[in-house]
Parts: structure tokens; sequence; C-alpha cells
């Protein structure tokens, strides 16, 4: 987008903006004021016909006889002219940036790097829809409106960079280990503001309804029910913090309140921004248009998030019903014989749920474990529940349950190549080719035939001899892998028959002392050959035996080498 070209640009400093903003605003007060504003001119003006020209000249009648018409034509002279409205803009601008600054050190304090760069994307983003919406939607076309709706969507943007600020730092507030009851006070005294001036702008709303018509007043009011429904949020959740930080000890149901909580008003702001850019495609002029294609593709955009928090319920429900039924609540002697903390949270368990495996958790902690994995969080033991509502036990955790348990998945990976020739056409055409590389959805069963299955049962025999081989073809009938099948025998899941070790009997060689040098090589190739004799005749079919064997070997080739 163009607006990240601008956010690379190097941008004053807030010190810097503000004094030539005030010297621009003293400026063209100055240069203003000294000019002659001819009545005719203001008289014959758009602008003094218009709704908040008649409002200036009737509220400029109270300051007397005299003063009034000419308070008036200084007022309508003023907003007449476009330097002096931008200015004004830009100072309004400048004003609501020094309040963020002097709220974020009030408040805040020192902001870390994923705040602003939170800030960031959410005003850019603001900057750019608004902008879509002023030119594409409403298409205006005075400079007094685009002046207005301008002045209107600065409150707006403002309101809800302080709320994503203010979510940010409740969830870094939240996993803090030590944080000061003051820290969470200023907080929440913030969002308390930020309510309370949604709610004004609320009320500005229903009294611009009569005056400017019904659908920019709908256009305004979701802008602050948007707000209104985050701000709101961020209260609830920070509500749930606090009152679970002043239970004496764990609070179970925490998780189940939080999660109805996002899943309500998730659901709330998705609807609310459904609605508003449905309103915003039926009011536009054009449906074939650059601002039609980008609230086409917002709201296909909002639909799938609809959609997937939908679904992400429904697994949810699924998993809490699975873990109800399956697993049952450990009783307090069975807790107490345990004796330990919760694995997941850490946490001391006062009441907690049974696994087969024997391991006890909280009940919202293996919810929420379950959401992302069906194992067990200590042992791994697999939790997969199949077709028939039993627990497959005893399977590793990457096996599939049911009829995907015949075989491996894969994805089909389709490639196309694509060649063109142009020197075939004329000699001026070029030449290319294109590879297309795609991966499917659609996933398969590697078949794997009994011949395959009898050559990796012997090859994990070779390995490992002290296993029977009717369990290795019985565990490669369920995995059909050869390193899972491995993984099994080294993990101990497959019994193994622990073979004695054959007794050896020492070997006492006499050597007669040496005669001569020669009788030196002689009899050193004579005891070499005799060695190796004795290793082809000990060799043994035991791999203990044969580990030794060569090791002994190898020292002998050592001390041979170093004489």
């Amino acid at each position: 987008m163009p607006f990240l070209l601008l956010e690379r640009l190097p941008w004053p400093s807030l010190q810097t903006y503000t004094a030539l903003s005030a010297a621009l605003l003293v400026g063209t007060v100055l240069t203003v004021s000294r000019a002659q504003p001819d009545p005719k001119e203001t008289h014959t003006h758009p602008f003094h016909n218009s709704r908040m020209g008649r409002h200036l000249r009737d509220s400029a009648r109270y300051l007397g006889a005299g003063y009034g018409d000419v308070a008036s034509d200084v007022l309508l002279h003023l907003l007449t002219d476009s330097v002096f409205v931008w200015v004004m803009v830009n100072t309004a601008c400048c004003f609501l940036l020094l309040i963020a600054k002097l709220i974020q050190c009030v408040v805040f304090g020192p902001l870390r790097v994923s705040e602003k760069q939170h800030l960031k994307d959410k005003f850019w983003n603001f900057i750019f829809y608004k902008f879509i919406f002023v030119f594409g939607v409403l298409n205006v076309q005075t400079v007094e409106e685009v002046v207005m709706w301008w002045l209107w969507f600065a409150i707006p943007v403002f309101l809800h960079l302080l709320v994503q600020l203010c979510k940010d730092r409740f969830e870094y507030l939240s996993f803090s280990p030590a944080t000061p009851l003051s820290s969470h006070t200023r907080v929440l005294l913030l969002l308390v503001v930020l309510l309370l001036s949604c709610g004004g702008l609320a009320t500005l709303c229903s009294r611009l309804a009569r005056s400017q018509g019904r659908h920019t007043a709908a256009f305004m009011a979701a802008e602050c029910m948007l707000v209104t429904v985050r701000t709101t949020h961020v209260m609830f959740r920070y509500s749930i913090h606090l009152w679970d930080m002043n239970q004496e000890g764990s609070w179970e149901n925490k998780s189940s309140y939080v999660y109805y909580t996002d899943l309500l008003m998730e659901l709330l702001l998705l609807g609310l921004d459904l609605l508003h850019h449905i309103h915003m495609l039926l009011f536009t002029n054009s449906w074939l248009s650059m601002a039609s294609l980008v609230i086409f593709t917002q709201l296909r955009f909002l639909i799938e998030e609809v959609q997937k928090r939908i679904r992400r319920h429904h697994s949810y429900l699924t998993v809490l019903h699975n873990m109800e039924t399956r697993f049952s609540v450990a009783s307090a002697d069975e807790v107490a014989a345990n004796n330990d903390d919760c694995a997941i949270c850490w946490d001391v368990m006062s009441s907690a749920r049974k696994l087969p495996c024997g391991h006890l958790f909280h009940s919202s902690c293996l919810r929420s474990w379950l959401e992302h994995d069906t194992s067990c969080p200590t042992c791994r033991m697999s939790l997969n529940i199949g077709g028939d509502g039993d627990v497959v036990r005893g399977l590793p955790t990457n096996t599939p349950p049911g009829p995907a348990a015949t075989g491996r998945l894969h994805l089909h990976q389709l490639n196309h190549f694509f060649h063109f020739d142009g020197s075939q056409i004329a000699s001026w055409l070029p030449s290319f080719s294109v590879e297309v590389m795609a991966t499917t959805n659609f996933t398969s069963i590697a078949s794997t035939n009994q011949s395959q299955i009898n050559t990796m049962a012997q090859q994990i025999h070779e390995m490992f001899p002290q296993v029977p081989l009717h369990l290795i073809l019985q565990d490669l009938e369920i995995t059909r892998s050869l390193e899972d099948t491995t993984d099994n025998i080294l993990e101990g899941r497959i019994q193994t028959i622990s073979q004695p070790l054959p007794v050896e009997h020492p070997v006492i060689q006499i050597t007669p002392p040496p005669e001569s040098e020669e009788d030196d090589d002689t009899e050193g190739e004579e005891e070499a050959e005799g060695v190796d004799d004795k290793a082809e005749v000990r060799f043994s079919a035991t791999a203990e035996e044969r580990q030794k064997l060569l090791l002994q070997r190898k020292e002998e080739l050592l001390q041979r080498a170093r004489r």
C-alpha cells in the first residue's frame, strides 16, 4: 500500500511538530486578520447560507447589536479561507497528539516495541479505510465536508488507539509476576473515561440525526459502537483478572468466563462491523468502483472470521463434551495421594480430572490442552477418541486413529511445466519456461504391501535381535513406519527378551622369548594370523558378543600399530 511509504518517511518529533504547528497557526491568524473582509464576497459564499453559517450568525447576535454582525462576518471570513481551515485542522490534530502524549506519560509510561507496532498498524489501516469511505462511499465534493469528516474521524481514531494500547498493556500486566495495583488502577480509570467519551459521541450522533440525515448519523454511530464494544471487552477481561487476583486459591472457572466473554464480544464486534460495511456497500453510488471492491474484500474477510469463530466454538464444545464423558473427576483421596501441582499451570490442585494413564490435571487446563493436542501432557500417551467413542491407548501420538491407521497420510504435490518458444512464431518473441508446484489439501493413504513390511521387520530385527520377530511385525502392522517402530522399541513400548551373555574363558598364550629380529617378525605375523583365526572362530550371533570382539580387535590393532 502507498501508506507503507509514508510510514518509512523521517517524521519530525512531537516537539518539532508542536513548534511548527504553533508558528503556523500564529502566522496564519495574523495574516488573515490583517486582510479586510469584503461583505459582498462573504455573503455570496456558499458557506454563508449553510446550516453552520446561519448558526454562527444566530449565535453572534447575543454579543450585541453593533458587534454581532462584525463578529459573524469575521468568523465567516476565517472559515471561508481554505488555508486557515486546514491550519485549524492541523492544530486540532496536534492538540490530540499532545493529549495522547500526556496520557502515555501518566498512565502507561514508556511503550514497548510491540505496542508501538500495533499502534502504527491500526493507525494506517484506519486512515486507509476512512480515505476510501470519504472519497469512495460518501463521494464528498466540497472542502467543508472533507474538513468536517476528517475532524470527526480524528476523535474515533484517537479512541481506537487508546483502547488498543489499553488492551496490549492489560495482556502484558496480566502475565507479569508482580504488578503494583496502581498500574491496574490507572488503566481501568482510562477505560472508564474512554467509555464515557463514547457515550458523549453517541449523544452527539443522536442530535445530528435530524440535521445531517439518518445515513450520516448511522455511519457516525457505527464508529462509536465499535469503540464502545472494544472498550467494554477490555474492561470485562480486566474485571475477571482482578477478581481472580483477589481469590485465595486458584479460580478454576476463570477460563470459562474468559472464553465466553471473548466469544460474545468478538461475535458482537464482527457483527457490527459486518453491518457497517453492508450499509456502506448499499449506500455507495457505484457497485463497480474501487471502493466497492475494497468493501467486498473486507466483507469476505469478516464473514470468514465469523465462520472461523463459530467452528472454533464447535470444536470447543466437542472437546468439553469428550473431556466430561471420558475423563472422570478425581476423588479427594486421589488428589491428596497425588500431592502434586498441575503440570500445565504449576498451581495447586484442589480438584482435578484423571486421565487413563493416571495423571491429574485441572479441568480448565486440561480443556485448553486438549484443544491443541490429544495426548497426556506428562507421559505423552495418546488420548485420541475413535469413531466408536473408545480411547485409543498404547499408540504413538503421531499415529492417526481409525481407518487412517492402515497407512501414512501425505499430501499430493502436483507439478506443471510450461515452455513457450517464441522463436517459432517470430524472431523477436522471447522464450521462457514456467514450472508451477501446487500442494493439494486432499490427503491420500500410502499403501504398504506385506513384502515391504517383512523387509522392514528384518532390518529392525538385525538391529534389535533381542526383540521377537512377531512382535516387530505386529507393531509394523500398526505404524507402517520403520522409524516409529524403532522409537517404540527404544522407549520400551515393545517387550524385549533378555538373553544371557555367554561366559568367556580367557585364552592364555605362552610366547617363547625372541631369539632374533627375523624370528620376532615371523612370530608376530604368525600371532596376528592366529588372532585373526581365533576372531573368526569366536564370532558369535549375538550383538553384545560381536561388539566385545570388535573392541578387542581394535585394541589389538592399536597395540600392533604402536610397536
